[in-house]
Order: C-alpha cells, then sequence, then structure tokens
C-alpha cells in the first residue's frame, strides 16, 4: 500500500501545476513550472538542458535551458516524430512555442502501448537538438514514480552486474540482469533473486526499447523451459539509454534503466552507455544449468505430490471386494448347522453386506 500511495502522491503533485494553468487562462505554464515538476524528465544536451512532461493523455510541455540554467524563450522551433506502437509509422506533430514563457506544447495521441517512442529535433539558436524518449503509458511521471519507488532497492545492486557480466536493473518486484551476446545479437533478460542467482523467469514479456545507433524495440518472450526471456537485437554498441517494460499477470511495471528520480538523463556525446554486450555470453553455461537444475528438483517434487494421491484411492477400491467375497461363505455355514429357519435368516443378513450381524446370526 504505500508503494501505491506514494505513486499517487507523485501524481497529484506533478499534476497540480498543470491543472492550476488550465484552469485559469490568466496564469499560463510559464518555464519554471515544467523544470520544477515533480513528474519531468531532463534531458541533458551539449549546449543545455530540455525538461520533458509527456502526459498519460499525449499532451506535451517542455523547456528549453541554456548551459546557465537559465530558460531559452526565442529562436527555439521543433517537431516530434510520434510511433504510437513499435510497428507503426512515426507521426510528425509540430511542437508550438509560448512567445511570452518560451514553454513549447503539443498534442499526441494518448498513450496506450506499453511503451511509445516520441522522436525529437529541435532548433535551438540556429543549432540542432534531437533525441528520443520512450514513456509508458503513465507518461514521465510513471517512469520518475518508478524511479523513486525502486531506489533502496536499486541502491543494493548499484555497481554490480549479473552473473552473465550485465546490467542490472530493479523494475516493480522484480530484480532483472540485462545482456546480449556480442557477437550474435541474441538479448536475453534472467530473473535473480537477492544472492543474484538466476530463478524461472515465468511467463513474463519483456519489451526494450533502446536508443544506441538509432532508436529500437526489442520484444522479449521467455524461452521453452521459462528460465529466461529472448530477443535479438541489431545494435553493435553498448546502448546509451534503455527503457524497459515488464508484462506479468496483465500488470505492467517499467523503469528507466539507471535512472535517478531528479538526476539530469545525459544525451549525445555525454551519454554514458549502458553494459549489456558480453563476449561469449552464453558460452559458459554453468550458471544455467544450475537454475535448470533447481527448476526440474522443484518439477519432480510436484509430479511426486500428484502421483500418490491416485495410488492412495486405488488401495481404497481394491479392498471394498474382499469384504463381499466373504458373505457367501457365512450363508453356507449358517444353512448347515442351524436348520433351514436359521439358514434363511441369515441370508437375509449377509443380503445385506454385514459381515458381522452375519456373525450375530449364527451365534444364535
Amino acid at each position: 500500500m504505500a508503494r501505491i500511495n506514494r505513486f499517487g502522491a507523485v501524481l497529484l503533485v506533478a499534476m497540480a501545476p498543470f491543472a492550476f494553468a488550465a484552469c485559469s487562462s490568466e496564469t499560463p505554464t510559464t518555464a519554471g513550472d515544467v523544470a520544477g515538476a515533480e513528474d519531468t524528465i531532463v534531458e541533458e544536451h551539449a549546449d543545455g538542458t530540455i525538461a520533458w512532461s509527456v502526459a498519460g493523455d499525449g499532451k506535451v510541455k517542455a523547456r528549453v535551458a541554456g548551459t546557465d540554467g537559465k530558460p531559452i524563450t526565442s529562436n527555439v522551433s521543433g517537431t516530434l516524430a510520434w510511433k504510437a506502437t513499435a510497428e507503426a509509422e512515426a507521426k510528425t506533430i509540430p511542437l508550438d512555442v509560448d512567445a511570452k514563457t518560451g514553454v513549447l506544447t503539443a498534442a499526441g495521441p494518448k498513450l496506450e502501448a506499453d511503451l511509445t517512442e516520441i522522436g525529437y529535433t529541435l532548433t535551438v539558436a540556429g543549432k540542432p537538438w534531437s533525441g528520443t524518449l520512450h514513456v509508458p503509458a503513465g507518461g514521465t511521471a510513471e517512469l520518475v514514480a518508478s524511479a523513486k519507488a525502486s531506489a533502496e532497492a536499486a541502491a543494493s545492486v548499484e555497481g554490480k552486474l549479473g552473473p552473465h557480466g550485465g546490467t542490472i536493473q530493479i523494475v516493480g518486484d522484480d530484480r532483472l540482469e540485462l545482456v546480449a551476446d556480442e557477437a550474435s545479437g541474441e538479448v536475453r533478460v534472467y530473473l535473480l533473486d537477492a544472492d543474484l542467482k538466476v530463478i524461472a523467469i515465468g511467463d513474463r514479456k519483456i519489451t526494450l526499447a533502446v536508443v544506441g545507433e538509432k532508436p529500437e524495440f526489442v520484444v522479449l518472450v521467455a524461452d521453452e523451459a521459462g528460465l529466461y526471456a529472448k530477443g535479438k537485437w541489431g545494435l553493435t554498441i553498448d546502448p546509451a539509454r534503455i527503457t524497459i517494460a515488464v508484462r506479468f499477470n496483465d500488470k505492467v511495471k517499467v523503469a528507466l534503466v539507471g535512472f535517478k528520480a531528479g538526476a539530469h538523463v545525459l544525451v549525445g556525446v555525454k551519454a554514458p552507455r549502458i553494459k549489456m554486450r558480453v563476449k561469449a555470453a552464453f558460452d559458459a553455461p554453468d550458471i544455467d544449468l544450475e537454475a535448470k537444475a533447481r527448476l526440474n528438483l522443484k518439477a519432480n517434487a510436484k509430479a511426486k505430490v500428484k502421483v500418490e494421491g491416485p495410488d492412495l484411492d486405488a488401495k481404497v477400491k481394491i479392498k471394498g471386494p474382499d469384504v463381499k467375497v466373504k458373505a457367501p461363505d457365512v450363508n453356507v455355514k449358517a444353512g448347515a448347522g442351524a436348520g433351514a429357519g436359521a439358514g434363511a435368516g441369515a441370508k437375509a443378513k449377509a443380503g445385506a453386506g454385514a459381515k458381522a450381524k452375519a456373525g450375530v446370526s449364527l451365534k444364535l
């Protein structure tokens, strides 16, 4: 419940400045409102920053600032390239600039996919600024809330690599290793326990939105044994940015890999690379074999429990006819030693199927 309450609080605080501006035509959204709102992702370029706020309804607000932090309110223009799904063609949406505040705004489609790609190209004082955002259905606010909720768990794995040499990222309650084979381009995501050992990933569907030489979506599905999720990408270098969405039990959890709430996201030449590509990442199978062995032990234990049940039922059913077979023997003895009347009585009682009652007839 604590996470839900914090998430709700973030949304309320983040929406407050924009809701107020929408209700009052005399108080437009200022550059300070955008930069200071808790639902923004701030990207740092070589010549300044862009604070982005993308809402679930598709409304976009952005503020451009110089390296000195002061808003740039003139000589700014730009467009968005909006891809509603991974397969969709990009739709060009213009960014409008408020001449007084310098705030850029746009209205795109409602966010409905697990991740939506929004590319942008700005011209600031004659220079091009470009980049790509990948946002979930809850917009940038959801990415910020996710980073806040997982901050403590993320701190515990900071600076550590996974058992295959990949990056570790917390997504919701999951601790994941993201790794790719350098030669084949195969990408895998492993689920790890608290000791960073591989455990079954189950039927999780995972989407990676990566920015390398170019933006790319990678959809991963569980392997046959359910040990990891796998897919393939075209990158030949480690990506500068990864946004991940994990769909499990009809719920989607998201994260911007390595992002800390309130920190700038570096773009372009400033951006560090995220460690994912590993030489011969899957050539040493000891780790996976150990995990598969644990899975097999659990499966065998479940199978034994299921087999024992029918055996007990079969034994009960076999003993039943033994009682019925002995009843005619009582009838024969009763007819021989107790006369016709007693024999008739014994037959009647034996016919009722009660061995104990037949014995009483003999004594009489």
